[in-house]
């Protein structure tokens, strides 16, 4: 049973209806526009109470804008303890965080303003640059000095500038690792493949009886490779500061470089019959295992009346 007041009185009812009427509107999200700057520091509302959709934004725009320096304004003069007392132009020369409020006669800090820490102690008062505004123009140089160091104010300044600078966001990090460790892989696939190419070529064989690595001989692929290391300092930078799960080594790798490799020339070989006649010539013969492997062998003719043989790399075991 759901209850729900009417302009009669209140009672409980079942209808459907009951939930759309006393359900509350969505919220809509809060946009970002250029009319939420505002120039005089006296006059912003805390960035904290932004939504939290839009406060990014915010402080970009706030950091690309600068600090509010109005340098031909008329500044006020006040009566200080015993004398007149201005706000000095000279100091943004100075100091490039300043800001300055005409209306309140007080000077901010843009940086405290962005990214000054609350929940921190603080000290030469940066919540006061931040919110409040300095009005003591008797002291105000040293109070400006001590607050360009101290620890609220440096914080706040280097998180404006990482903020600021795409180079050091994480994302940014992350993607810049990921590009080196692409590099790196490419070179390790194309030095692992560069050896494998010659091994074929070579018609050598790739394993050895004891690839550990306390192994005085690992085979002639891993051998090569480390040769490969030795004579080319890109290749072995690639090898000891990449990934180490990709190194390009396992027998597995060297079954799908050669599988590369076959296809590869399997193409080439194809390409080069393009409905030319040829002859098939098939041998076979039979390793330790009683297995039988099968090599092909096709001889085509060129326009020039030449044969051309040419192995066909298969793949095929015969038991």
């Amino acid at each position: 049973m759901n209850c729900y007041s009417s302009a009669s009185g209140s009672g409980c009812g079942s209808t459907p209806h009951t939930n759309e009427r006393t359900s509350q509107p969505k919220k809509l999200r809060e946009e970002f526009s250029h009319s939420n700057l505002i120039a005089d520091p006296a006059q912003r509302k805390p960035v904290d109470s932004y939504d939290p959709a839009i406060r990014d934004q915010l402080k970009r725009a706030y950091a690309l804008s600068g600090p509010t320096q109005p340098h031909e304004f008329k500044f006020p003069s006040k009566w200080m303890v015993d004398q007149w007392r201005t706000f000095q132009k000279s100091w943004f020369d100075e100091f490039d965080w300043l800001e300055y409020s005409e209306s309140k006669d007080a000077a901010f800090c843009l940086y405290c303003y962005l990214f000054f820490n609350s929940g921190k102690p603080e000290k030469f008062g940066s919540s006061v640059f931040a919110h409040q505004g300095y009005v003591n123009w008797k002291k105000a140089k040293d109070t400006l000095s001590n607050h360009s160091v101290c620890k609220t104010h440096v914080e706040a300044r280097l998180k404006c500038d990482d903020f600021m600078n795409q180079r050091t966001n994480v994302g940014r990090k992350l993607v810049e690792v990921s590009r080196e460790e692409e590099k790196r892989y490419e070179i390790r696939l194309t030095s692992s493949l560069d050896v494998a190419r010659f091994l074929i070529s070579q018609g050598d064989a790739f394993r050895g009886h004891d690839e550990t690595s306390s192994s005085l001989n690992k085979g002639n692929y891993r051998e090569m490779v480390e040769w490969y290391k030795d004579k080319v300092e890109v290749v072995k930078e690639a090898y000891e500061k990449g990934s180490k799960n990709y190194q390009m080594l396992s027998h597995h790798i060297q079954k799908d470089l050669t599988k590369a490799c076959a296809e590869e020339v399997t193409a080439v070989i194809m390409d080069e019959i393009r409905g030319r006649k040829f002859s098939v010539l098939i041998d076979e013969s039979r390793d330790v295992s009683i297995k039988e492997q099968m090599a092909v062998i096709l001889r085509l003719v060129v326009n020039t009346c030449i044969f051309l043989p040419r192995l066909l790399p298969l793949f095929l075991q015969l038991y």
